[in-house]
């Protein structure tokens, strides 16, 4: 793999990293309408009395901190990502977290019509995420300049 073929991988991760360092931004700017929608996902029954004692200890109520935590994951992972520091860590913990939230905010079997067809489309968006993510994973930082060049055929040793 030549050394265009590198910048494009580094362009090409940069530029999925925008998505989730944008995203993250996002949640963080507005934590009021982010916490919103983190009220909507339902805690399991056996967690509940954990849920309120760390609501009781940090002040604030679970759906803001489930908020903080989705922004700070986007972003932190995002701008990794796009740095290409870690990248297959940061690139798995999105994959835990998208596959979570696709879960638990995109639960297209139980619903019907217009909105379950709007939410197949989101989970799908995220599975694809997902899949692109994979990528990431596989490939790391991506092939060295040198170990690149070293795995080329030469046609000068025939």
């Amino acid at each position: 793999m030549g050394s265009t073929m590198l910048a494009v991988i580094s362009f090409g991760r940069f530029l999925f990293a925008v998505l989730f360092i944008v995203s993250g931004a996002f949640k963080l700017l507005d934590l009021t309408a982010t916490s919103e929608l983190m009220a909507k996902i339902a805690i399991p029954e056996f967690l509940t009395s954990y849920t309120t004692e760390l609501e009781t200890m940090a002040g604030m109520p679970m759906a803001k901190m489930l908020a903080i935590a989705a922004g700070a994951t986007e972003l932190l992972c995002g701008v990794m990502i796009g740095l290409n520091v870690g990248a297959r860590y940061f690139a798995l913990l999105l994959i835990l977290y998208m596959v979570g939230m696709t879960y638990l905010q995109h639960p297209f079997w139980n619903q019907t019509g217009p909105e379950g067809a709007n939410t197949l489309l989101h989970a799908l968006k995220n599975i694809s995420l997902i899949g692109a993510l994979f990528i990431i994973v596989g490939i790391g930082r991506g092939p060295q300049p040198a170990a690149a060049a070293a795995a080329e055929p030469s046609f000068a040793e025939e």
